[in-house]
């Protein structure tokens, strides 16, 4: 796993946070729920709950063929580790927000191309704003950490 900080102008915040929480094998849009009597036995479904079982699967198949070739279905941030930081709370220009990302190093390639093909400011935040963010954000996993310990008596 790597750790990345990306930096990015605050006007894309609520677009970020969109793709960030967006899963689409969750998206009932585009994977519907199974129909009503799936959840019976084979042998104890009707022919029409058969029937339309068989297309409900043909449907989430050809949905997940075609997840699998897009980068909006290779690349699910929601099943990553991030965390959004405002710029002023680093001491950095208040009009910027910084990106955290903990990734494996493909996901991270797939993740600069989503975020260059789909937002105009996003970019590999400098050296310096990264450790600080890196930092700051470990420190807050050890101070809640610490808090869980107490509370469970460790």
């Amino acid at each position: 796993m790597s750790e990345r900080v990306y930096e990015f102008d605050k006007s894309e915040l609520e677009e970020l946070k969109k793709v960030l929480s967006y899963d689409p094998y969750l998206d009932t849009s585009l994977i519907p729920p199974a129909p009503k009597g799936s959840d019976k036995p084979a042998d104890k479904q009707t022919p029409e709950e058969k029937k339309e079982l068989e297309e409900h699967d043909k449907k989430v198949a050809e949905t997940h063929k075609f997840l699998a070739e897009d980068p909006k279905g290779k690349y699910i941030f929601s099943r990553q580790q991030y965390e959004i930081k405002d710029g002023a709370s680093i001491g950095a220009a208040p009009n910027l927000s910084f990106l955290y990302l903990n990734a494996t190093d493909d996901f991270l390639g797939g993740a600069e191309m989503r975020f260059k093909s789909e937002f105009k400011t996003i970019k590999r935040a400098d050296k310096s704003s990264e450790e600080k963010i890196i930092n700051a954000i470990k420190e807050e996993q050890e101070r809640a950490n610490v808090g869980f310990g107490s509370i469970f008596g460790n």
